[in-house]
């Protein structure tokens, strides 16, 4: 029992630990950089839509009053909606919004599939309807292609939380210590597993799904780095979303992620290795999969230590006891709207994002991996 213990603690260290400290010696040693230069090449922003009445008007005026010329960004909206949305983006049609609207509802990745041989920029700029843009977040984007060698770029997400959700703020150190890891990646090429969907362009002729279902952001951008390009982010081509408001919302998004990526990582994997990109089954492996088993890890190292609390190891047994208990609390605070502060905060959503793992883990090994197309937020 005592070897499950210390093997299971060693894959969580490395999880949160040993991982970051690797990549950030990788970083060091292999880093590159990127020749940039302002460009101005022409661009197609596909805004994906599915009944985002609420909040499509914004979207479109902000993608109007985005500082790129307006000749060379032609600015798409691909719409499954069933509400108001698609009325809405017809509005605009004189001041050039593109609408192309689909009946049947097969996912976003369905619809992107259909949408991109449509549009007639080199390069795409993939969008959610409630991502909202800084003014030059296309031209910091672009002067990134002017590196023959990159062929997909990630914007920054930043998550802005108006009424001051406690979940609202772990999100936000989520993205916080994710922000770290992907600026260490982007610096070898490479941000297998850390894309931003709600910002992310790619070379159109490098578009390449697995197939019309299995063309998210994170496989995308994956395969092109698998082709060998490099797959970068942008720290200054920011994106705004407003965050969860509570935990209900951003639990059932995780489950969602959660069972969409661990499939995805899999299939990635193998045609990393098959193709020898090594760097690339690397970060797919820490960053994402391992990522996602971490619940498994937990539970080994939770069971196996009941059978070791005759040793000096019940001490440890007890602290984890303590942290999944200020977790309970947290949770018990959080859903009777109660403010949570950081103590309380940090093992409540640690716990909530790795029991949203679980259940993902628990529906693939059930073959119930199907993901309709649903609202982020």
């Amino acid at each position: 029992m005592f070897a499950f213990l210390v093997f299971s603690s060693g894959v969580i260290i490395y999880i949160f630990v040993g991982y970051p400290i690797t990549l950030g010696v990788l970083s060091l040693l292999f880093g590159r950089r990127v020749d940039r230069k302002d460009i101005t090449p022409n661009v197609s922003l596909i805004i994906s839509a599915y009944n985002e009445e609420r909040v499509i008007r914004q979207k479109i005026e902000n993608s109007l009053n985005l500082d790129y010329p307006r000749e060379k960004l032609e600015i798409i909206v691909a719409s499954e909606s069933t509400d108001k949305t698609n009325e809405i983006v017809r509005e605009y049609k004189d001041k050039g919004i593109i609408l192309y609207a689909y009946e049947n509802r097969e996912g976003k990745s369905a619809t992107l599939y259909r949408t991109v041989p449509l549009a007639k920029g080199e390069i795409i700029v993939f969008s959610d309807a409630n991502a909202m843009y800084v003014k030059d977040a296309i031209r910091k984007i672009t002067r990134n292609f002017n590196d023959q060698r990159i062929g997909c770029v990630s914007g920054r997400l930043q998550y802005i939380n108006p009424k001051e959700s406690s979940i609202g703020e772990g999100e936000n150190s989520y993205w916080e210590y994710e922000a770290i890891l992907k600026k260490m990646a982007s610096r070898l090429f490479s941000l297998a597993g850390a894309v931003n969907g709600s910002i992310l362009a790619v070379r159109k002729e490098l578009y390449n799904p697995i197939d019309r279902f299995r063309g998210d952001d994170f496989e995308i951008a994956n395969r092109i780095e698998i082709n060998g390009y490099g797959v970068i982010l942008e720290p200054e081509a920011v994106s705004y979303e407003e965050s969860s408001e509570n935990s209900r919302q951003e639990f059932k998004r995780k489950v969602r992620l959660a069972t969409w990526n661990l499939k995805s990582s899999l299939l990635l994997l193998r045609e990393a290795l098959q193709k020898r990109r090594y760097l690339t089954a690397f970060l797919l492996f820490s960053h994402r999969f391992l990522r996602y088993t971490t619940p498994i890890w937990l539970v080994i190292l939770l069971l196996t230590n009941i059978f070791l609390l005759d040793t000096w190891l019940i001490y440890f047994f007890c602290l984890q006891i303590a942290f999944y208990f200020l977790a309970f609390i947290g949770m018990v605070l959080e859903k009777n709207n109660h403010k949570i502060n950081s103590f309380l905060l940090i093992p409540f959503y640690f716990c909530m994002v790795n029991y949203a793992a679980f259940l993902g883990l628990a529906k693939n090994l059930a073959r119930r991996t199907e993901v309709l197309w649903e609202k982020a937020r």
